[in-house]
């Protein structure tokens, strides 16, 4: 099982490099993380696909250069250049044509924590190893986007009230221990259209809140969350729960926003709910934290 993010417990972070420009994006923000989190250790990976490694052998041999020690120098210069930080790290490189495959591993056999990866616009609408990672990794995912702010004081926290989303407050109360900054959570409703034409549109709208107010009543007993976290209620109107998610996130400014790996249909690990698997593959303009 994941050990659950706790500012007291000493976390290790793996943070996945592509040798791009979003690399030094990352090291400043992991750096800034050190500030805010108790973490132990850092490991800053890198893979090369074999296939690639392969190709690239026979213009390197006659100097006898290889590919790893190119790419060595590279991350350590990365890592020499924009970490800031005190905590102690490691460069790791790794040869495999299935990336995810290998920070899956690498993740279990360092008892990662966060597994931490780029969230680039380039990348937009694709999302394809940020879905597998969440999906085959026993670590928790934080995503990181190009225009990330160094914050941890407004964290948001979109809810089904299911108990995968329930997980979520523990761990932003942990987020926010430090910077004391303070948590919302914002659960997305629709009233159908079609029942307006028959019911009085007001009336409806009041009895969902009222609905809803109970709810977190409940919500709040069951997971004996703190009764200072404020609950907003928005009505998506026609936009999708995610578009309704990322207007209210743009809104508040928030720096954070944290979800359940899983939603209110709780069957496997091997699936991704599907509110959080949308916001996986859209680009957004603040990092996104998965709870396993």
């Amino acid at each position: 099982m994941t050990k659950k993010i706790k500012l007291e417990n000493q976390l290790n972070l793996m943070v996945a490099l592509d040798l791009t420009a979003m690399d030094p994006i990352l090291m400043k923000y992991v750096s800034f993380l050190c500030k805010v989190w108790n973490i132990e250790h850092l490991y800053f990976t890198h893979n090369i696909k074999q296939y690639k490694l392969y190709d690239l052998y026979d213009d390197f041999l006659e100097e006898g250069i290889t590919v790893e020690d190119i790419v060595d120098r590279a991350l350590n210069k990365t890592v020499d250049d924009h970490y800031t930080a005190t905590v102690p790290h490691t460069v790791i490189i790794t040869s495999d044509d299935y990336t995810e495959s290998i920070l899956s591993h690498l993740a279990k056999e360092y008892k990662i924590d966060i597994m931490v990866t780029g969230n680039k616009d380039e990348l937009q609408g694709t999302g394809a190893l940020s879905q597998k990672l969440v999906r085959m990794l026993d670590a928790n995912v934080l995503l990181v986007p190009e225009e990330a702010r160094h914050g941890m004081d407004h964290v948001l926290i979109p809810t089904d009230f299911s108990s995968a989303s329930a997980k979520c407050f523990e761990v932003a109360d942990s987020l926010v221990e430090r910077s004391g900054g303070h948590i919302e959570a914002l659960h997305v409703y629709n009233i159908p259209s079609f029942f307006f034409p028959y019911i009085n549109t007001e009336k409806a709208i009041d009895k969902t809140k009222l609905h809803l107010k109970e709810k977190v009543v409940q919500f709040r007993k069951k997971y004996k969350l703190r009764a200072d976290i404020p609950f907003k209620y928005m009505d998506r109107r026609g936009l999708s729960v995610v578009e309704a998610i990322e207007i209210h996130a743009e809104k508040g400014a928030f720096d954070i926003v944290v979800t359940s790996a899983r939603g209110a249909n709780n069957i496997t690990s091997l699936f991704v709910g599907s509110v959080t698997n949308d916001l996986l593959i859209r680009n957004r303009k603040m990092p996104l934290l998965v709870i396993r």
